[in-house]
């Protein structure tokens, strides 16, 4: 339908304009495409999720105690000497959960050595349970084995063994000869039988049917395989505030994380426990060894005073040589305390020197009754604190925070002057029972050698046998710590996992791709619609133009060329023709015929095709019409009316023919026809004579619409010099076609 001229005029869009409709129509005319790129977009992302092997996540709570390890068994100061000193934070334990040391124990729990594959629905899974075979007593030769997936096929008598090489390996061998790993694929090994090649040695076992090839991989270095799992473990405070540490592991294998988190903190926990006993077990080697020493002496001791006294007829001493037996008993007592004190002063000396905490030998100094140090703990520990209250609210550089580090290094010089004096006021007093011992032992000499060889004997006995008391008693309180070692830490949550594979959830990458699809579809769309040069719409004509538009005709597709509004004349063609027709007749001058040029911008647009069936479908309402073609280069027009083309508007305008020798009729009563006649070797010069005007003045008497079929009009200018003679120029766009730029140039 023709539309008002000024509607359009205002509709051109700016370069930087963005016609949201334009928009909206490139991509309804592309839908399909866009369909098409979402769904295999979706498609892309059920193969991703499909062979994508699924990582789990699982998670052990572990509490650090807060207690003051030291504090424990202060009674004992022989335990304390060996126990540990101070506190650590929590971020030192984490890295030693981290260690390999630690993973180790793990690893020898949790089986990473031998993993073994099967091959199910075009994908290669991992078995962990229900595995049919057990690969035993693996003995790696040549450690290039290590990650190679070796194949087990099984067969009637047994199973073969073949290395599947990587196809990089295998590329390079073909191109390169670069050597790989092979094994005789052809042998036949037996379940149960010790195996031995190149590679490897080991014994596989039979426990279940096997009907189709497995696969297993082999690796009994657990440094290399903690080199590989270490990024899956990851160590964390969970709060800063609390001193608990969380043990996540990820895992192909939810069941395999589970048993190595719970395998790293149950490991940690033996770790620390064992650190403890191993404090009690050399308190127990030494006491025993001392016990050793003591009963061989005592043994020694108690023979000699019985051979004596059966000797000497049971001779009893004196009231003043059992009082030198008392006393020097007494004297050999404490000296061997205060050797066990100094053992102990040493062992404090050295903590020091390792610049650990000084409030952890509170314990020692109890045994040492040490109250004038015991105090200057206190104040350590006191200072500690406020350390502590200070590091929370200020920086290190902070007025009050330097202050308190001050204090606390002038306590801990202090405290070891301290512990020195002691053990210069130890080894004095020392000094002092070595002379009262020897006084005593002059005053011995005085008594009757008898009676001084039994006090001998006899202090002997009574040292070794109360000595060897004190340590029997000292082992069996060590023994019992040892059962009641408790670990510094304990689990507060075993392995848990969500079991759901972590990451992002099937439905969201689905979802994800759903949009990916729509918005590469849709940007598809808009290149493809906007690097498309052919006009697809009335919307790009209007938009280029400011052309009125008098019709539109649908495409018309004919192997054989006739005037379909005589074929069908209720048909859509004819009737998109009879709504062109109403168009024109609004521009039709009054009293006089109209002439109408019908051109288009390339070949093949339909241009012919239209004048003819407009010629038509205006002498079907009685109006006197006449087609002329002076498309003189490629005249198709002949054969919609099946009327000769010897003669036409060539030979008229060369002056071989007149005007009435080259109207032909047709057989429609009001539709007359001008045929183009011999193809001219000058078309444009015979356009360009006079007697073009004269015909269309004849005709115009006699007609009451001249239509003029021409040559297309972005490829000559014929039809520029044609449009002077033309009271309406129709130029025919087709769709998908004609390009834009030759339509803007139209104009």
């Amino acid at each position: 339908m023709k539309q008002p001229p000024i509607e359009r005029n205002d509709r051109k869009l700016d370069a930087d304009e963005i016609d949201l409709g334009e928009l909206f129509t490139a991509i309804l005319k592309y839908k399909w495409s866009i369909l098409l790129i979402a769904l295999i977009a979706m498609l892309m992302a059920a193969y991703y999720l499909y062979f994508k092997t699924p990582i789990y996540s699982s998670h052990t709570l572990i509490e650090v105690k807060s207690e003051k390890r030291g504090m424990q068994n202060a009674a004992d100061f022989v335990g304390s000497t060996f126990s540990s000193f101070g506190d650590e934070k929590v971020d030192k334990e984490i890295e030693i959960l981290k260690t390999f040391h630690i993973n180790n124990l793990a690893l020898n729990k949790v089986n990473f050595h031998t993993r073994y594959f099967l091959d199910e629905a075009f994908k290669r899974i991992e078995l962990y349970h229900n595995i049919p075979i057990e690969i035993k007593n693996i003995t790696l030769i040549d450690y290039r084995i290590k990650w190679h997936t070796i194949k087990l096929i099984p067969v009637k008598d047994g199973f073969h063994l073949q290395i599947e090489n990587l196809l990089k390996t295998k590329v390079l061998h073909l191109l390169f000869d670069q050597e790989i790993l092979e094994l005789d694929d052809q042998q036949i090994y037996h379940y149960g039988e010790h195996i031995e090649n190149d590679y490897f040695q080991l014994t596989i076992e039979k426990k279940d049917t096997i009907d189709q090839p497995l696969y297993f991989v082999l690796n009994n270095n657990n440094r290399k395989i903690y080199e590989m799992i270490s990024p899956n473990l990851k160590i964390t405070q969970i709060n800063p505030s609390a001193p608990l540490i969380e043990i996540a592991f990820e895992d192909t294998i939810r069941a395999r994380a589970d048993a190595y988190t719970n395998a790293v903190a149950e490991s940690f926990i033996l770790q620390s426990v064992a650190e403890k006993s191993k404090k009690n077990d050399r308190i127990i080697n030494f006491i025993e060894k001392q016990l050793n020493d003591i009963k061989t002496k005592l043994d020694d001791s108690e023979k000699k005073l019985e051979q004596y006294r059966i000797e000497y007829q049971a001779i009893e001493p004196t009231l003043q040589a059992q009082t030198y037996i008392t006393e020097l008993s007494n004297l050999e007592i404490e000296l061997s305390q205060n050797e066990l004190k100094e053992v102990l002063i040493q062992d404090i000396l050295e903590f020091t020197k390792e610049k650990k905490d000084l409030d952890a030998i509170a314990p020692f100094l109890v045994e040492l009754n040490d109250q004038p140090t015991m105090e200057l703990i206190t104040k350590l520990q006191e200072a500690q604190i406020e350390e502590e209250g200070l590091r929370a609210q200020y920086s290190e550089k902070h007025p009050g925070f330097l202050a308190v580090r001050k204090q606390i290094r002038y306590i801990n010089k202090k405290i070891i002057l301290n512990i020195k004096n002691l053990k210069s006021s130890i080894s004095h007093r020392n000094t002092n029972l070595e002379k009262l011992k020897r006084s005593y032992e002059k005053n011995l000499k005085s008594l009757p050698t008898k009676e001084r060889t039994l006090i001998n004997l006899k202090r002997d006995y009574e040292v070794s046998s109360e000595t060897y008391k004190y340590l029997l008693k000292k082992k069996s309180e060590n023994e019992m710590l040892k059962v009641a070692i408790l670990s510094d830490y304990r689990i507060i949550d075993s392995a848990y996992n969500s079991g759901f594979p972590i990451g992002l959830k099937s439905s969201i990458i689905f979802i994800i791709a759903l949009l990916l699809g729509l918005i590469f579809g849709t940007i598809q769309a808009l290149v493809r619609h906007f690097l498309d040069d052919k006009i697809q719409s009335k919307q790009d004509i209007e938009s280029l133009t400011t052309l009125p538009i008098y019709g539109i005709l649908p495409t018309l597709k004919q192997k054989i060329i006739k005037l379909e509004v005589f074929k069908d004349p209720k048909s859509p063609f004819a009737e998109s023709y009879r709504s062109l027709r109403t168009n024109l007749q609004f521009s039709r001058k009054e009293n006089q015929a109209n002439v109408i040029l019908v051109t288009s911008t390339i070949a093949g647009e339909g241009k012919s095709t239209t004048a003819a069936n407009l010629g038509a479908i205006f002498q079907m309402a009685d109006y006197r019409s006449i087609v002329i073609n002076l498309d003189l280069r490629k005249p198709t027009l002949h054969h919609y009316f099946n009327v000769d083309n010897s003669s036409g508007m060539s030979t008229y305008l060369s002056g071989k023919n007149s005007i009435g020798e080259i109207i032909q009729s047709t057989e429609y009563e009001n539709l007359d026809v001008i045929a183009s006649g011999p193809i001219p070797p000058n078309p444009s010069e015979l356009i360009l004579t006079d007697k073009l005007d004269k015909l269309l003045d004849d005709l115009k008497e006699v007609y009451d619409y001249i239509f003029i079929d021409s040559a297309p009009l972005g490829l000559v200018t014929d039809t520029m010099h044609l449009m002077q003679y033309a009271d309406t120029s129709l130029i025919v766009f087709r769709e998908n076609y004609a390009k834009k730029i030759i339509c803007y140039r139209s104009e």
